[in-house]
């Protein structure tokens, strides 16, 4: 492994709403660690700076530090699969289902290793990215989502969930569906992926990186984020009701007589409905999935 540049800097990036003000106090507590190691930095606060105003990342940065939830994970992805620096996440969102998959089993482990990495370097993980394109956009750019994409029903628990306050944390994402179970109902759609098509109706479609989503709702206990590979996961049918029963193994991501799975790493989608990414509303109507493998690389 290279030596890294002493004078390089580590970019820490942060909402200070986010987590009901966690994250400011997070970015804050990443840059003591720092400091005390003798190793620059600079804060990036999202509240000031949009999307397209955050300076591009110089490759000579040591590391890029996301203090916040799935939501600013996603929206830091154009610059990250443009960048070779390293990526440390800082948990401090309302699900935080992206850091989950790096093993962390608390914040404070989190923190030591980025602070390993940027005092000593080590290993990491190349972490894999979800490209989308539209048909139906006029802006023809592609999207991005680094955990899961979901249209149809998924998409609307995800909407529902998103109006909630964010205080409410991830208890958001149950509320959202039982706020939207009584008016959830069939879609049609299409999946193609070389010789394997699913053509009929559904209630639930995702695609997924990552294992779980909403907070540890685990709905994809066999994805990887770093296989190379995409996990569908789709729950057949046109009506509510017969379905109902079947909620617990649902949310578990447990094997059913109406889910629809398979392994892919690109899809063509027809479907009229709403997709989100992230939780995050990206697109309507038809669009093309596939994985940009090794993408990212990932302090964990």
């Amino acid at each position: 492994m290279e030596p890294i540049d002493s004078s390089s800097i580590v970019r820490i990036v942060f909402h200070p709403a986010t987590g009901n003000g966690k994250a400011l106090m997070r970015a804050r507590e990443v840059a003591a660690a720092l400091k005390e190691h003798g190793i620059g930095f600079e804060l990036v606060d999202t509240s000031i700076a949009e999307g397209s105003e955050i300076p591009a990342l110089p490759n000579s940065y040591r590391a890029l530090i996301i203090v916040g939830g799935d939501g600013l994970i996603h929206r830091m992805i154009p610059q990250m699969i443009h960048s070779t620096v390293p990526v440390g996440i800082m948990p401090a969102g309302s699900g935080n289902d992206f850091w989950r998959m790096a093993g962390h089993r608390h914040r404070d482990q989190s923190l030591e290793k980025i602070i390993n990495y940027c005092v000593a370097g080590a290993a990491t993980t190349s972490v894999d990215v979800i490209q989308l394109e539209f048909e139906q956009i006029a802006d023809q750019s592609p999207k991005y989502a680094i955990g899961a994409i979901s249209w149809g029903a998924e998409a609307r628990i995800n909407a529902a969930a998103n109006a909630l306050p964010r205080q409410l944390g991830s208890f958001r994402y149950i509320l959202g569906l039982l706020l939207t179970v009584p008016k959830l109902k069939g879609f049609h759609t299409t999946i193609q992926c070389g010789s394997y098509r699913f053509d009929g109706a559904a209630l639930v479609a995702s695609i997924a990186n990552i294992r779980s989503l909403g907070g540890g709702i685990k709905l994809f206990p066999q994805a990887d984020f770093s296989d190379g590979k995409l996990e569908l996961s789709l729950v057949q049918g046109s009506r509510l009701m017969p379905v109902l029963p079947l909620v617990p193994k649902i949310l578990v991501g447990a094997n059913h007589r109406r889910k629809v799975s398979h392994v892919l790493s690109q899809a063509q989608i027809r479907t009229q409905e709403d997709c989100y990414a992230d939780g995050e509303f990206v697109g309507t109507g038809n669009f093309g999935v596939k994985v940009l493998p090794g993408a990212i690389k990932l302090i964990c």
